[in-house]
């Protein structure tokens, strides 16, 4: 588990046809990181969402 250094917000669409909706990230919130890469990181926020952020907002 990592947590969130600042509040962003990020915007997500679970397939195709769904809407995309913008989700916020607040500083504290605990989000699980599945892969690191040099500059952003894939992870999981609690309702299993995915992301591909950059890493200067997870610590």
């Amino acid at each position: 588990m990592a947590k969130v250094k600042e509040a962003f917000k990020m915007k997500y669409q679970g397939n195709k046809n769904a809407q995309i909706v913008e989700v916020a990230f607040a500083a504290g919130e605990e989000v699980q990181v599945l892969r690191e890469f040099k500059n952003d990181a894939c992870l999981v926020k609690k309702d299993n969402q995915v992301f591909n952020v950059p890493k200067k907002y997870i610590g």
